[in-house]
């Protein structure tokens, strides 16, 4: 039964940010409001890497789409510029 079970690969909030060249800030944030998968062991969190990957290549949004949220919320359009 334990032979086929996946281990997954976790680490540290500080490890994470080192190994995927993020801010601790962001990790850490992500952990407390329950975006990324993690577990409390003692007094540290341990995050799941793999999860956490997956998390970024799901939730990444374009230019465009950031543009138009900022529209929708705060009235917010770009201005063009002529040169």
């Amino acid at each position: 039964m334990i032979e086929n079970t996946k281990i997954p690969h976790m680490e540290t909030i500080k490890a994470t940010a080192k190994l995927l060249g993020l801010p601790e800030h962001f990790i850490r944030q992500k952990v407390i409001s329950g975006e990324i998968v993690s577990v409390k062991a003692g007094r540290k969190y341990l995050v799941n890497v793999d999860k956490l990957v997956e998390y970024l290549n799901t939730h990444t949004e374009s230019a465009a789409e950031q543009e138009e949220q900022a529209a929708a919320l705060y009235g917010i359009r770009p201005v063009p510029v002529e040169l």
